[in-house]
């Protein structure tokens, strides 16, 4: 037991006593919702939960500090994924979990549909570190052990916290598999206490950086010296056993870091430098530097508490996974761009890029931001999987691990090997200077080995490999003009000098080059900016020949109608159609720098010219009638109107809004097969509308009753349809806004 002297121990409460007032003018500062602040709110919270239970012994001592309290959220499934929310206290409070963040963070997660459990754990008055993270540990062990009697999803489990929760929080994601940190509160050591995101908020990640690398000390270490129960001075060292960032490596799970500019409390530089050293170690990590947030005071704006959420939706997918989209945008898990299809294996290939948005800093919105790729699959253009990461900046060995630079790829396959082509800043310089990289696979999707060197004779970005018919294989770049050339059998380098290939085209920025054949004709096709300061088109020439000579055909698509500034395509036949995929910032509309992959159908004219395609949400897709046919993405429109779901959170989707009569929507090629439906399923929300809902030549006319919240109508129908049909929604009279329907 360490002993103080009296002088010691009285600066130590005057230290704790001034931190004390300084969170309590935090709190009193707060223009927030119920909710709000650590350990300090409101009373009377309106938690957001269908369930709740509380005062659960997580560790089998009867003990208040290891009690916890489960919400389930209001939306109806079988089961949750998980997200432990911790109370901030700077350690000290060991009972704080029932009236921490619920009425901002906590409502904000069960409102995404995460079950959130708030425990309790030892403060520095009962135990010293590590018996905090020990605790959460604990819980983390507890929540998969009680998965089935709650209804949590144990595939996904996320910490989160606020201030010393946010510490916690942190230390969970990145002390995963330190066993001196482990413990074996509440037992079930059979569980993992690993977490798949976390969520930082305001929190003292480094005890060691907290004068913010300054060389002069002068940072008030009192909750610090409190919780590991002696001096931080001489003692700096033995403190980092206290800090996330001394665990950080590269299996750590994706965290997202909130902190205001304003905090006095935790140091505003915690936040970017624990982002800086996630980001080194190549951990996927966003930072949102919050413009005059102060220690709780203007941090739960609903932007931020949206990106969190947003945030650990998106982790939810990331390594992977099936979805079914039959409508555009087709890939919904995340931003995509620049999509490359082929058929490999008798499956439509697709691989595009990775748009993210990186870290603000308060400089602005980033430019295109691309650090890894993945490749989905499908056999039918509707059920998509998502392969992963195939290939990352940070593993590229002649690339620069930070450039957010990896733009848009190809791949093509030879004698059973398949050689995925990708442009990267190289470690040194950038413009023009960009590299071309290749990576091997025996699969198309992986796992890819990375060349160590670029493709020599080749620089630039944007390559597109092709395979003739004859099996050469020819490589075409973007820069300083259109270049192409043949292959070496090693793949790794040209034959011959590069040919210039559009020299002869009409002026105006050009890029993202996709060769293909079509008989006995050769298209390079290109976008293609024809305007001053305008967008880009999609263009077209055609040869007899590979590498040339090349006659510019025209424009095959026009340029965006809401002004998104690039377009990126591959043209590809599958199963006698052929198809066009393109880009759009379908999920990010006030940036169009965050794109999203399209597919629609493309035809050619019997002198083999390309028909103009004109973009759809309808897509190509194929769908059963008991789908749920989401007919914002309609093949016709008449007066209704189209919003997203949700502001905050575009990847939720769209909604159709119908509010004069006879706005009605149609969407086409629905199977109904061989059996007629007995029911009309519809999510809707409204005033009350009276709708006609038409499959074919048949109607059925619905009343929708007021209700302001979404809500599942079931409707009995004995409409004798089967097979393939156009279905139609038209409103007769109200208002009302539909999500989806379904037939079944």
């Amino acid at each position: 037991m360490t002993t103080y002297r009296s002088e010691t121990i009285l600066l130590m409460m005057k230290k704790i006593l001034l931190l004390i007032a300084g969170l309590a003018g935090a709190i009193s500062l707060q223009a927030q919702p119920a909710g709000g602040f650590g350990g300090f709110q409101m009373p009377k919270i309106d938690v957001h939960s269908s369930a709740e239970f509380k005062d659960i012994d997580y560790a089998g001592d009867d003990q208040v500090y290891h009690k916890l309290d489960v919400y389930l959220p209001r939306m109806q499934k079988d089961f949750y994924p998980v997200v432990i929310h911790i109370y901030g206290s700077a350690w000290y409070s060991n009972n704080s979990k029932g009236v921490a963040d619920l009425g901002t963070i906590v409502n904000a997660l069960l409102d995404a549909g995460y079950a959130v459990v708030c425990p309790n754990h030892r403060s520095s008055q009962d135990a010293k570190f590590p018996a905090q993270i020990q605790d959460i540990k604990g819980v983390i062990r507890w929540v998969r052990a009680n998965a089935e009697k709650y209804q949590f999803d144990p595939t996904f489990i996320a910490t989160s916290g606020f201030s010393s929760g946010g510490h916690l929080a942190s230390l969970a994601a990145t002390s995963g598999g330190v066993q001196e940190l482990e413990g074996d509160v509440g037992g079930n050591l059979q569980y993992s206490s690993r977490v798949h995101a976390a969520a930082d908020w305001s929190g003292p990640v480094d005890l060691n950086y907290m004068s913010c690398g300054g060389t002069t000390d002068t940072w008030n270490h009192a909750p610090e010296e409190a919780v590991m129960g002696f001096s931080f001075v001489g003692n700096e060292e033995r403190f980092k056993a206290l800090n996330a960032t001394n665990y950080i490596d590269p299996s750590d799970p994706p965290v997202v870091i909130f902190h205001g500019t304003a905090d006095n409390v935790v140091p505003p530089c915690q936040g970017p430098h624990f982002y800086e050293l996630l980001d080194k170690a190549g951990i996927r990590t966003e930072l949102y530097m919050v413009e005059g947030g102060g220690h709780g005071f203007n941090m739960y704006d609903e932007k931020n508490l949206r990106s969190m959420t947003n945030f650990f939706d998106k982790v939810r997918f990331e390594k992977g996974g099936s979805f079914i989209t039959g409508t555009n945008p087709i890939i919904t898990n995340q931003f995509s761009a620049d999509p490359s299809a082929h058929v490999f294996e008798g499956k439509i290939y697709l691989f595009p890029s990775h748009d993210i948005k990186t870290v603000n800093f308060q400089r602005g919105e980033p430019w295109f931001c691309m650090s890894d790729y993945h490749v989905y699959s499908s056999e039918d253009l509707t059920h998509w999987t998502d392969h992963g990461n195939i290939v990352d900046q940070k593993d590229v060995p002649w690339g620069n691990p930070t450039a957010n630079s990896m733009w848009a790829p190809d791949c093509v396959e030879k004698n059973g090997k398949y050689y995925f082509y990708f442009p990267n800043a190289p470690q040194r310089g950038r413009g023009f200077g960009f590299g071309i990289g290749v990576a091997v696979a025996d699969k198309p999707y992986g796992p890819y080995k990375i060349e160590e060197n670029t493709v020599q004779g080749t620089g630039g970005i944007d390559p597109c490999v092709f395979k003739d018919n004859d099996g050469t294989i020819y490589i075409i770049w973007s820069g300083m003009g259109l270049r192409g050339a043949k292959l070496a059998d090693n793949m790794t380098e040209i034959e011959g000098p590069a040919v210039r290939l559009d020299e002869t085209f009409p002026k105006g920025q050009t890029e993202g080059p996709f060769m293909f054949r079509r008989g006995d004709k050769y298209y390079l096709t290109y976008p293609w900016v024809r305007l001053d300061g305008g967008t880009e088109t999609l263009c077209y020439a055609m040869s007899d020949s590979p590498l040339g000579p090349y006659e510019f055909k025209g424009v095959f698509m026009d340029e965006s109608p809401v002004g998104c500034w690039t377009n990126h395509h591959s043209f590809v036949e599958y199963k006698g159609e052929w198809y066009l995929f393109y880009h759009h910032n379908d999920f990010s509309p006030e940036f169009d720098k965050n794109r999203s992959v399209r597919v629609d159908k493309v035809y050619f004219r019997e002198d083999g010219t390309i028909i103009p395609v004109i973009p759809t949400w309808r897509g190509v897709g194929y769908f059963k009638a008991s789908d749920e046919l989401n007919i914002d993405r309609y093949s016709e429109c008449v007066g209704a109107k189209v919003d997203y779901l949700d502001k905050y959170n575009y990847f939720a989707g769209w909604k159709t809004i119908f509010t004069q009569t006879y706005d009605r929507v149609r969407f086409n090629e629905v199977d109904f097969g061989a059996k007629a439906p007995s029911k009309i399923v519809m999510r809707a929300k409204g005033k009350g509308a009276s709708l006609r809902v038409s499959v074919g030549n048949l109607g059925k006319s619905i009343i929708l009753p007021a209700c302001d919240d979404w809500t599942v109508l079931e409707i009995p129908t004995t409409m004798k349809v089967t097979g393939m049909q156009d279905i139609t929604v038209e409103l007769i009279d109200g208002s009302c806004e539909v999500d989806w329907i379904s037939f079944r």
